[in-house]
């Protein structure tokens, strides 16, 4: 199967975007790209995805049904290139031979796809796509554009995993050539410049492009209405605090049953994490062995579903685990959709996230893992009237609509590919 134009030929402003992870709005997850990819194709530009047909949050192939290697589809607009790659269902040798197969299988399918793009982005975490994607940027004639979601292998070496161990020299390799060889590198947090340019990096190559949101699909109009409707669909009753998304190692969300565990004589507030990830039966087993009445645990929800999911809480809670590479190179998805809903944020992640939730007054930001500052920041916002309540989260909508709406950062993207 070939992707092909009219002509059999790519259109001008072709661009691909080669990211392990990305999906379309009716799947769990992050939608930068495809959010990129909407603005872009209004621009003129086409737009090619190659992701993987594993989805991370549901742990399953979601678009390849039989032993194709790779399938296409477009959503309005925007081409989706599904991948197959190995399953995994934890953080074990098998991920690493997913993340392997979709950096193989990406080359081959990337190959036979017809077209010559003005540019390539290559997104991380993990490098391996990343340097696929330089391959065909290589192949294809196009520029390289790397784009730093989360730094490996540093992020790795401050979770735990020793500096002398082969996985992460072999990234360090990997990660060197990818500074040198790159035409540009977008970071999402403005900490990760100090740590490129340490390396190495020459400063002019370097373009900041944090994530953010698409306001159309955080409507505020009838809010009250959907705010009750959303309420009713998910049995929230008390002052609601959510949390969305991975619930992996890095996320910390024991931190989370810390704080339910120290309020558990409150009757007025619960805990709803949504999502799933490695640890979350560990969490169920940590939060029934605690017999914490206060926190549920619900199943992923597709991208499309957030607005709604976050209508109906009350505030809602990041955490990460308190470590350097979280401090100055992360952009969680999440603080945005928080933020975009009018929502409260309260903020245990290090650095760079929490001085953006606390310069801007739109929440409460506390010491990452520590379960007693996160029960306080709640029983900070609970006591607040509603209108002071309201007044956070509309602080925090502002901030969006002045810096983070995809209509501006797809105009900063459009600028670091020399579009314009």
């Amino acid at each position: 199967m070939a992707v092909d134009d009219s002509k059999g030929e790519s259109l001008p402003g072709e661009i691909w975007m080669i990211n392990h992870y990305a999906i379309t709005p009716d799947l769990p997850g992050g939608t930068r790209h495809y959010d990129f990819g909407c603005e872009l194709k209004k621009a003129g530009f086409t737009v090619r995805i190659f992701a993987s047909d594993v989805n991370h949050a549901l742990r399953r192939h979601v678009k390849l049904k039989d032993g194709r290697l790779w399938t296409a589809e477009s959503v309005n607009g925007v081409d989706f290139i599904w991948v197959r790659t190995a399953d995994y269902q934890r953080n074990d040798w098998r991920r690493a031979w997913n993340m392997l197969s979709f950096a193989f299988n990406v080359l081959r399918v990337g190959f036979r796809v017809k077209g010559f793009p003005h540019a390539i982005v290559g997104s991380s975490p993990h490098l391996f796509a990343a340097l696929s994607a330089w391959w065909l940027a290589k192949r294809k004639g196009a520029s390289f554009i790397l784009e730093l979601r989360d730094l490996w292998p540093q992020a790795l070496v401050d979770m735990g995993l020793p500096e002398s161990s082969i996985m992460v020299r072999l990234l360090r390799i990997i990660e060197k050539f990818l500074y040198t060889v790159a035409d540009k590198i977008i970071i999402l947090a403005h900490g990760s410049y100090s740590y490129l340019v340490n390396r190495g990096v020459t400063p002019g190559k370097i373009v900041y492009i944090p994530n953010g949101v698409h306001l159309g699909n955080f409507r505020l109009d009838n809010h009250q209405k959907t705010r009750l409707q959303a309420r009713a669909r998910f049995g929230f009753t008390r002052f609601t605090v959510v949390y969305t998304g991975a619930h992996g190692p890095a996320n910390a969300l024991e931190t989370i049953l810390g704080a339910a565990d120290l309020l558990r004589g409150r009757n007025d507030v619960e805990f709803v994490l949504v999502g799933d990830g490695q640890v979350k039966d560990d969490l169920l087993r940590k939060a029934a062995g605690l017999k914490l009445e206060n926190v549920r645990f619900l199943p992923p929800v597709p991208k499309n579903e957030v607005p709604e999911l976050l209508a109906a809480a009350d505030a809602a809670v990041i955490t990460l685990r308190a470590v350097d590479a979280f401090s100055y190179g992360v952009s969680p998805n999440k603080l945005f959709d928080y933020m975009a809903a009018c929502k409260p944020v309260i903020c245990a992640v290090p650095g760079e996230m929490a001085r953006l939730v606390e310069q801007n007054k739109a929440g409460v930001a506390v010491e990452a893992e520590n379960p007693r500052a996160l029960a306080a920041a709640v029983e900070h916002i609970l006591a607040m009237n509603e209108g002071e309540r309201g007044a956070m989260g509309r602080r925090g909508r502002e901030l969006i609509e002045r810096e983070f709406s995809r209509e501006i950062l797809a105009k900063r993207l459009l600028e670091s590919l020399g579009c314009l």
